[in-house]
């Protein structure tokens, strides 16, 4: 609810100057006529203007006030509006508007204070306000310093919520940058990791059955039994082969000083934690009945479901929407993540659907090693975002062979 609020900044202050003006507006009508709601209603404008404009609103603010100083006596229950107004500047990105704030402060409670003070109208004996010189001097010092420290309070206020908000949002980055770095780095050590452990395997596996089949060739000639044992120990070196690269995803471990257990379905709460903490917003929806894997399954799946949440912090970042879904079957999971953003991160472009990066390329080398696939695609309909749908067959681990 309130996310809805940032994202439409236009209708939310329209709907807050409006209640401003039913509050304050009606008061001022009942107390003081109707030129003192004309004030209110000059404020409540000025309102309305205090994130996208809020010079704009500063300056409807004085015209409210230079009017208020010259058709009306005292305070308004409307001023406490200016309040906001001033508090809106101290809040602002720009160097200008900041300074008008600070300044609207001192000058603003130095007119206030001449206004309700030096220049206030006679009401008789029994007016609070001293007539001694001195003491109406003190009197107007006293009035304006609290009426400027007052603005000068809610300005400082906008300040260190600006303030605030910019550290936040700096962190923020800086954690989407740590999560990013990190993930590059463990897609890279697992890829030259992959590819080393693929040279010796297969590299080791092709140079035995060439050398068989060259033997084999030549000696049959001699010795009838030579093809036969060739093509054994052919089979054999093949079959383990399949078998060593089956088992190379659970045997890639994690870096020295964490633990060495291969991660999976289980740890998915952490990975999502984790992108969470770099502002994206990440839904986990999965049937019932989660059926345990093998080591070299759970990776694969982990691996890709952290890839495709990788890319929305990449493409997506600050305010977009991941839906996980994990659809548990008896002998297969059928995964999909659905990336929704909410405006394109800046210095991207669109990326064209025909064009796969070596991330999602390694999730289909991973799927296709287990017999599994996997589709992805940018979103066409509906919103900006991209979309990660696959399935990945296994055994139970008690039936693994």
């Amino acid at each position: 609810m309130l996310a809805w609020f940032d994202e439409h900044p236009g209708v939310t202050d329209a709907m807050l100057g409006a209640v401003a003006l039913v509050l304050f507006g009606v008061a001022d009508l009942v107390r003081d006529g109707a030129s003192a709601a004309l004030i209110t209603i000059i404020f409540a404008v000025a309102i309305v203007f205090w994130r996208r404009m809020p010079g704009l609103g500063l300056a409807i603010a004085w015209i409210g006030a230079l009017v208020q100083i010259a058709t009306v006596d005292g305070l308004l229950v409307g001023d406490l509006l200016i309040l906001g107004v001033v508090f809106a500047t101290g809040f602002s990105t720009s160097r200008a508007v900041r300074w008008a704030g600070i300044w609207s402060s001192i000058i603003g409670g130095g007119v206030a204070g001449a206004r309700l003070v030096l220049y206030a109208p006679a009401h008789g004996d029994g007016e609070l306000i001293p007539t001694d010189p001195l003491y109406r001097g003190v009197y107007f010092v006293v009035v304006s310093g609290v009426i400027a420290a007052a603005l000068a309070l809610f300005f400082t206020l906008g300040v260190v919520v600006r303030t605030r908000r910019a550290t936040a949002a700096s962190r923020s980055e800086r954690e989407r940058e740590r999560i990013v770095a990190e993930a590059t780095l463990t897609q890279e050590r697992e890829r030259a990791l992959l590819s080393r452990e693929m040279h010796d395997l297969v590299g080791h596996a092709l140079a035995v059955v060439i050398a068989q089949s060259d033997g084999a060739r030549y000696a049959k000639l001699t010795d009838p039994n030579a093809e036969t044992a060739a093509l054994e120990t052919i089979n054999r070196t093949a079959r383990s082969a399949l078998d060593d690269v089956h088992e190379l995803l659970h045997v890639l471990r994690e870096p020295a000083g964490r633990s060495s257990t291969v991660p999976g379905a289980a740890d998915l709460d952490l990975l999502i934690a984790s992108v969470r903490e770099a502002g994206l917003t990440v839904s986990l929806t999965q049937t019932p009945g989660r059926v345990p894997m093998s080591a070299a399954h759970e990776l694969a799946l982990y691996r890709v479901l952290q890839e495709s949440m990788t890319n929305a912090i990449k493409h997506g970042g600050r305010g977009t929407d991941v839906n996980v879904t994990l659809e548990w079957q008896e002998n297969a999971v059928a995964f999909r993540v659905l990336t929704t953003e909410s405006a394109p991160a800046t210095g991207t472009q669109p990326r064209p659907a025909a064009s796969l990066g070596q991330g999602l390329i390694g999730m289909q080398e991973r799927m296709k090693l287990l017999g599994g696939s996997v589709h992805t695609a940018p979103r066409t309909v509906g919103a900006s975002g991209f979309v990660v749908e696959g399935r990945l067959p296994f055994a139970t681990p008690e039936h693994e062979q």
